[in-house]
């Protein structure tokens, strides 16, 4: 299991270098940015038509940490809208208590809204998993679900309803576990399940 969480990181450490330079080559911004792990990276934009309206800036394995370091890339190309969903991999990919993570996603906010001021900043809420029905995934190793419990009732008490976005309760099932319908391993969404946020983009592009 040690084995299998250090190559995973060593794999994780390297796709991210290789998305932070090629993200520093985008010069050209759209309305939208998605900002955050491999829940904004595997959205399914082109299968929903939206390649013409945003970017995603999304890197599969990210922390608060690593979206912290990379924000600037965010600000400079001052988008109208931002959708940040960062904090699930901190649990497992950093010593991070809930409250520095906390911090960490809140000083990412202020520094998009210090540095874009006419930009929209929304914080969607972290997503369940499901150990019950995907018992063998490496990346379901080592995770308390209630962990994300925790640091969404802290990011309610920070950010304003207006910018948070609880997709939290509309992906679980009667047991709290995410949906099986909604997810291909136990923790990242399939097609149905990203509907749910495809819902939540329209809204704000409209």
């Amino acid at each position: 299991m040690k084995k299998d969480m250090t190559v995973l990181k060593a794999i994780i450490e390297a796709d991210y270098k290789r998305h932070v330079k090629k993200f520093n080559q985008i010069k050209e911004s759209k309305d939208l940015i998605l900002l955050g792990d491999s829940m904004m990276a595997y959205f399914p934009t082109k299968a929903f038509d939206l390649e013409d309206h945003l970017l995603n800036f999304g890197i599969p394995g990210d922390t608060s940490v690593g979206v912290l370091n990379r924000v600037h890339q965010v600000i400079k190309l001052k988008p109208k809208y931002v959708i940040l969903n960062i904090g699930l991999n901190d649990f497992v990919l950093t010593n991070l208590s809930h409250k520095e993570s906390l911090e960490n996603i809140l000083e990412i906010r202020h520094q998009i809204l210090e540095g874009c001021p006419d930009t929209l900043v929304y914080v969607t809420s972290l997503t369940p998993i499901n150990q019950k029905d995907f018992k063998d995934q490496t990346y379901l190793l080592n995770r308390d679900p209630q962990d994300a419990i925790d640091l969404n009732n802290m990011l309610k008490e920070k950010i304003d309803d207006r910018f948070f976005i609880n997709i939290y309760d509309k992906l679980t099932d009667d047991q709290g576990d995410l949906n099986i319908d909604f997810t291909r391993d136990g923790i990242h969404l399939n097609q149905k399940g990203y509907q749910i946020y495809l819902h939540m983009i329209k809204n704000i592009l409209e």
